[in-house]
């Protein structure tokens, strides 16, 4: 593994060689609990730290706060200690769960503490603003004196001051519960509101329009017999794209109906194929191939990987974002907590984490001992 800061922060807690496992977290803070050592919380981290990692990966990429990620994990530790000062054993509840209200309280106090444009001058105010958000979002983004008023109700605040929350939330430049923040591959960032009503809006309308273009042009891409079947079976007509096709009721007057997605094993006797099997691999092979083409055009994301080694013991995966072409590795040891990361792409050090992805599909799809040479992984990264 490359020795870079970023890749680093990802191992802050671990320990070589391993400490003693437990079957259950819970018994290392039984045991800090009931003898005060130290190490027991060293060996708490170790083993709590690959899904600490998936945590904070969640939270940066939900918050749009790329370059926090050692800061957001330290909060969430500083949480962790302070639950433990307030902990009882004796009460049978399991500290995973007693530390969740700690740990919150602490992400959100360093996310409200990074924002701009809006002044958050407690816990409760950021509370306040984000509960006030949720609601003008529920209410379809209207700011018309009924909703507020109905928002001021529940927020406990006048519909003066309503209006004023409201406002600040949407001038917030900072924070993605109004805003999502994009990096290009130049590093400069955007943002875009997603606060503002646009139903109406041309540019929305042409972006909808964009989106379907793109997704019949990654489908046009296929073969003959892959769109047959791929519409076939999704229920659409291969030409127009329509969902409805004229039938007869039981008056034998003509009406339109909703196109039936047909099933593999009707695909495999319509086109001839020795399997419902086959008419499945020939489908999702298709899907796969429009992924490839919408990732490439960057309307959306996905990971591919493909096998490099295997034995009794261990796996190799190599994987690829967005398929540019740069290959990364990953290996993972059966049985183990964690997997490890031999090489990352570029991807990962603009604050990607497909690492992530690949480690956690490895961990808990290999248990059959079936390896795929290989596949693709669809990532959401709004």
């Amino acid at each position: 593994m490359k020795n870079e800061k970023w890749a680093e922060d990802l191992y802050l807690y671990r320990m070589k060689p391993a400490p003693l496992k437990k079957d259950d977290l819970q018994e290392y803070i039984s045991l800090y609990c009931v003898e005060k050592d130290n190490k027991y919380l060293s060996w708490f981290f170790h083993y709590y730290e690959p899904r600490l990692n998936t945590v904070i990966m969640q939270t940066v990429q939900e918050n749009a706060m790329q370059g926090h990620f050692a800061d957001l994990k330290q909060a969430y530790v500083f949480g962790i200690y302070k639950a433990l000062q307030k902990y009882d054993i004796s009460t049978g509840v399991p500290f995973l769960i007693f530390k969740e209200h700690y740990v919150k309280n602490e992400i959100d106090k360093y996310i409200s503490t990074m924002r701009k444009g809006y002044s958050v001058h407690s816990l409760d105010e950021y509370r306040t603003l984000r509960k006030a958000m949720s609601l003008y979002v529920k209410y379809e983004y209207k700011f018309d004196d009924e909703t507020i008023t109905i928002i001021a109700d529940e927020i406990g605040k006048s519909v003066k001051n309503t209006k004023e929350i409201i406002r600040a939330g949407i001038d917030s430049t900072y924070y993605t519960d109004f805003y999502r923040k994009y990096a290009d591959e130049d590093g400069e960032s955007t943002a875009e509101d997603v606060t503002v009503d646009t139903t109406s809006n041309p540019e929305k309308l042409s972006f909808k329009q964009w989106q379907a273009e793109t997704l019949f042009s990654a489908y046009e891409a296929l073969d003959y017999r892959e769109r047959s079947m791929v519409a076939d079976h999704l229920g659409f007509c291969p030409e127009c794209y329509g969902i409805y096709e004229l039938g007869k009721d039981e008056n034998g007057n003509s009406v339109k109906l909703l196109r039936k997605g047909k099933a593999y094993i009707d695909l495999a006797a319509e086109h001839t194929l020795s399997s419902p099997d086959t008419a499945f691999q020939i489908v999702n092979s298709a899907y796969d191939k429009m992924l490839i083409e919408l990732a490439i055009d960057e309307y959306t994301h996905i990971v591919e990987l493909r096998l490099k080694s295997t034995d009794d013991n261990s796996v190799t995966y190599e994987y690829c974002a967005d398929h540019n072409n740069d290959w990364g590795e990953i290996h993972y040891t059966f049985g183990e907590d964690d997997y490890g990361v031999v090489r990352y792409i570029y991807a990962d050090k603009k604050g990607g984490f497909y690492f992530a992805s690949v480690g956690e599909w490895v961990m808990h799809n290999i248990n059959n001992k079936h390896f795929p040479k290989y596949m693709i992984i669809h990532i959401s990264q709004d």
